[in-house]
């Protein structure tokens, strides 16, 4: 089978991103054929082997022929890219979608694919309606964050909803969200996880003290903290250095892994509090995202706004426990077996949670949070999910 993957951001520094690199390797490994077209500002381009990459080209440090000149559009901030759509002009908007049809129809002539799976129920998946391949949309929930600053894409959502055959929801917020904004796709709604690469992660034994100086930290810690994840408002990072200033302490190491705009108010921050054992890591890939996770104490993730956090699977695989935000359903992700809940915006309770992990009085397993990660959401179960609902589409 033929699969052409569509993305409203880079492979890198979104969740969507990594959602699609993985779904891509695994159909290559299954023996079919993918394409992917997404946006992109550098050609510098994550390669995904055997995977034919069709990048959009915006403005952003590099020059590249047939650019458009503005970088592109994100309902919350990317790490290369501050540029939201509810601030597009019309001429920005039609620029985009004109540069998103060339590339669908290049494809729909040259890689001629069987079926179509976009990402966000947004303006890129409006555009599939208008053309004979059946296709599915994936909704990972960010898209609702533009739609509740405007309403100048609806058009693109209602378009992208009565052409599609399936919509993917995430999670139990996502699934309410998309029935509340379009009531129109109850019928053609399926619940599907996100899912991790387990070849990717996974637990090892590791030599905390040498993982921490390949990193250029050459102090030793007896308890290490990880966040993973975009730099923004949304990440509620600023929680997480308030909680830090409660629990911090010598042998305490906080490491923040990620990029964007936020970075820069947030070491001011952390100089207002007088943190010392805050290092900000900038983005890793999944081989050093392995290590980390496999020498953390904990993964803390204080969104304010999350649909699945894959990066708390995937820490959970490497057998370490999660503290994340009690909302948006992720009481049904991060039970009491595997992880801790706190309030959003608390960073007493936050401190609180994370001190009864440091000071074990609550204890997990390490081999029974990776095993629940993979019985539950590796990549194996959700690619299985998709090709049937690729097939089914196809035989529609």
């Amino acid at each position: 089978m033929r699969i052409l993957l569509i993305n409203q951001f880079p492979l890198v520094g979104s969740g969507s991103g990594v959602y699609v690199t993985n779904i891509a390797k695994s159909l290559v490994q299954k023996g079919h054929e993918v394409c992917i077209i997404m946006p992109e500002n550098t050609t510098n381009i994550i390669n995904v082997e055997n995977v034919k990459i069709h990048p959009v080209y915006f403005t952003r440090e590099e020059v590249i022929e047939g650019q458009l000149d503005f970088n592109f559009p994100c309902m919350d901030p990317h790490p290369r890219s501050n540029f939201l759509f509810n601030n597009m002009t019309e001429i920005q908007i039609k620029q985009y979608e004109v540069a998103f049809r060339n590339a669908i129809e290049e494809e729909l002539e040259n890689f001629k694919p069987d079926v179509i799976h976009s990402q966000h129920i947004w303006i890129i998946s409006g555009l599939l309606k208008d053309y004979n391949v059946p296709y599915m949309i994936t909704s990972h929930g960010a898209e609702f964050i533009t739609y509740r600053r405007t309403d100048i894409f609806d058009n693109y959502g209602k378009n992208a909803i009565e052409g599609c055959k399936k919509v993917i929801a995430i999670s139990d917020d996502n699934i309410k969200e998309i029935k509340e904004k379009f009531p129109e796709a109850e019928d053609k709604m399926i619940f599907v996880k996100n899912g991790y690469n387990s070849k990717d992660f996974f637990i090892e034994e590791l030599d905390k003290k040498q993982v921490l100086e390949k990193f250029g930290i050459k102090k030793e810690f007896d308890k290490v903290l990880l966040f993973v994840g975009r730099i923004s408002v949304m990440k509620g990072l600023d929680v997480l250095l308030k909680a830090a200033k409660i629990y911090e302490k010598e042998n305490i190491l906080t490491l923040i892994v990620g990029d964007g705009e936020y970075l820069k108010e947030l070491n001011v921050l952390k100089e207002e509090l007088g943190l010392k054992n805050i290092v900000f890591l900038g983005s890793k890939n999944h081989g050093d995202l392995r290590l980390l996770y496999n020498i953390s104490d904990i993964l803390v993730l204080p969104s304010r706004k999350e649909a699945l956090p894959l990066v708390a699977i995937e820490a959970m695989a490497c057998g370490t426990p999660a503290v994340v935000t009690n909302q948006s359903g992720m009481d049904k992700i991060i039970t009491k077996e595997v992880g801790l809940l706190f309030d959003m915006d608390d960073e007493q309770m936050l401190a609180e949670k994370i001190s009864l992990i440091l000071n074990n009085e609550v204890v997990f397993d390490k081999n029974e949070l990776s095993i629940y990660a993979k019985n539950n959401y590796s990549q194996e179960i959700l690619m299985d999910k998709l090709l049937k609902l690729y097939e089914e589409i196809r035989e529609k």
